[in-house]
Parts: C-alpha cells; sequence; structure tokens
C-alpha cells in the first residue's frame, strides 16, 4: 500500500505538470469562439439568470409543461446549456489548484488500485502501463466523444479534451507501472 501511496503521488505530479503546459498552450481554445463584447453579454447573462447554476435554452422545465413548444423553439434554436457562476473569484485561484492536485491524486490512486487488483494478469511493465492508457482511452471515448453526440459540444474541443486524457492516463501509467509490480493485489 506504501508504494500505490507514493505512486499515485508521484502519477498525479506528472499530470499535474502536463496539465500546466498543456492548458496553457493554444489548445485550450479549439472549438471556441470569440465574443465582440464581453462586458455586455456579462450584463446579459448576469440580468436573464440571476443565480448560480446550470440553465438549459430551452429550459428544461418547458418540456414538462409544453412539449410542442419546447420542441419548436429548440428545432429554431440557438440551443445552450450556460454553467452561470455569480461571484466566482480570481482566475487561476491557488485553491483551485490545490483541489485539482487532489482529486488527480484521488483518480491515480484508485486507478492504481484498480491496477493492482489486476496485475497478476500484466506481468510486464509495458502491459502495465497499456492497461492504465487504455483505461483512459476508453474513458475520453466515453465521456469526451460521448459529449459531442449527446450535448453537440465542438468536436475540436471534445478532440483536445479526449487527447490531454488519454495522454494524462499515458503518464500515470507510466509512473504507476513502476510502483505496483505484478502480482502485487491490493
Amino acid at each position: 500500500m506504501k508504494q500505490l501511496f507514493a505512486g499515485s503521488l508521484l502519477a498525479a505530479v506528472a499530470i499535474f505538470i502536463f496539465g500546466a503546459v498543456y492548458w496553457s498552450s493554444p489548445v485550450i481554445n479549439a472549438g471556441a469562439r470569440d465574443i465582440a463584447d464581453d462586458e455586455a453579454v456579462q450584463r446579459v447573462l448576469k440580468e436573464t439568470f440571476p443565480e448560480t447554476g446550470i440553465y438549459w435554452v430551452p429550459g428544461m422545465d418547458l418540456y414538462a409543461q409544453d412539449a410542442d413548444r419546447y420542441i419548436a423553439l429548440h428545432q429554431a434554436g440557438p440551443v445552450a446549456m450556460i454553467n452561470i457562476i455569480h461571484n466566482p473569484g480570481a482566475p487561476m485561484a491557488p485553491g483551485t489548484f490545490i483541489a485539482g492536485f487532489l482529486h488527480e491524486w484521488v483518480v491515480c490512486f484508485l486507478i492504481g488500485l484498480l491496477l493492482a487488483r489486476v496485475s497478476p494478469a500484466l506481468p510486464s511493465y509495458g502491459s502495465r502501463v497499456g492497461f492504465v492508457t487504455l483505461a483512459g482511452f476508453v474513458m475520453a471515448l466515453f465521456v469526451d466523444i460521448g459529449a459531442v453526440i449527446w450535448w453537440q459540444m465542438p468536436l475540436a474541443l471534445q478532440l483536445a479534451d479526449g487527447l490531454y486524457n488519454v495522454v494524462a492516463w499515458l503518464l500515470a501509467g507510466l509512473v504507476l507501472a513502476r510502483f505496483v509490480p505484478p502480482g502485487v493485489r491490493a
């Protein structure tokens, strides 16, 4: 368990560093469009969406009240899923990075735990790295490409997210495979 604890910590450090580089690159804007007047849009958002939360346009409650109207508005477009955050605080706040790192560490610990469970079937370092990478690929395919299908998210953005997820899990696998030897069950 000590090895898994240390390995997951180092894997989280690797992902954190990779994330800092990846999300500081131009790829973060994949599929994004520019806004002509940020201040005007913020004013409209504040007036239209007075509370923090997820808003759907057309609203999901409209479907229950008047399905025909909802369908007509949906077909006419535009449609949106809007995450409104009032009083968000400073961008890149230290607390966000701390929470993000802890999240990555928990995920690395859990995938390391799963790796330890199947390690008897994965005798080589490469097979253990491949297992973690495949798990990351499956997750990215399910979540990121699923968002293109179900939420009509831009393909470019979801491919960028998917690439990040697969490479992050590859990095985690490279580290965890050293700390989780074959045949050791956690």
